[in-house]
């Protein structure tokens, strides 16, 4: 009974990190539909956002549907053969990954959307880290193929820990436009806010799992969600010091009804 109460728990904490991140997303779609902007958001953010997704989604999948990765897990990880990765954590990664390419169609396809942007350009660096990740995959699969040392489950991890790499630089270049700028219109903080609150629940269910296999292993199996939280609540902190204390005098527009603050719908009647 104790087992299934726990068991339960750590449904309701996926599930609830699952809404959480899942709504992240939103904010800053909506906070750019409302400018008819993406000034003040980071392109190089938004583009490597899009593969860290997209590797997330590829590993969960793996963890979940493939037997090959799922028998040799089981191997390595005897005294808790099933995968910490949830159901919750492959919709999540699906879910983003398909909301980080309509914010990046923002950037990419500003006319469509009726945007007043300048044009923004990745950066080199952003570019060589996005084919870098990209080309990493081919060399694992390449050692799994030459050498006996290496399994398909290592590939999995390859691609897990793209989207931890990518998660551990991606938010910097926000962070610096926010210092040039000295301001962070224009990068939604509530996203940030939900973002860490995500973040906080996916560790309470990945120590909760773990903790109900008796084996602490588990943890360090699902590395890629081990880590990805941590990064997370740390740069979300980061970027919440940023918001409320350094520019905390320039929360508002330049332009008068384009503020996050602002209600989503006007209240007023018009004539």
């Amino acid at each position: 009974m104790n087992a299934t109460r726990t068991e339960s728990i750590s449904q309701i904490l996926g599930w609830a990190y699952f809404i959480l991140w899942s709504l992240s997303f939103y904010p800053q779609v909506l906070y750019n539909h409302r400018r008819r902007s993406t000034d003040g958001f980071s392109i190089d953010f938004s583009l490597l956002n899009v593969l860290g997704l997209s590797a997330y989604t590829v590993s969960n999948a793996c963890f979940l549907f493939s037997p090959v990765v799922r028998a040799q897990y089981a191997q390595r990880h005897p005294q808790s053969p099933e995968p910490t990765v949830q159901w919750n954590d492959f919709v999540y990664a699906l879910h983003g990954a398909l909301i980080c390419y309509w914010i990046y169609s923002q950037f990419l396809c500003a006319r469509f959307w009726n945007f007043d942007s300048k044009m923004q350009q990745p950066s080199i660096l952003a570019l060589v880290v996005f084919w870098g990740c990209l080309g990493v995959v081919p060399l694992a699969i390449l050692c799994v193929l030459l050498s006996t040392s290496w399994e398909w489950i290592d590939v999995v991890y390859v691609v897990g820990m793209i989207k931890v790499f990518l998660t551990a630089i991606k938010y910097t270049p926000q962070a610096v436009m926010n210092y040039r700028r000295q301001s962070t219109v224009g990068f939604s903080i509530v996203a940030i806010l939900l973002d860490l609150s995500g973040a906080i629940l996916s560790l309470m269910q990945l120590v909760l799992d773990s903790s109900m296999q008796g084996d602490w292993s588990g943890a360090v199996g699902n590395i890629a969600k081990l880590l990805l939280g941590n990064i997370t609540v740390l740069f979300d902190l980061i970027f919440i010091f940023q918001h409320f204390v350094l520019y905390r005098e320039r929360f508002t527009e330049s332009k008068p009804g384009v503020s996050e603050r602002d209600p989503l719908l006007n209240s007023r009647n018009e004539a």
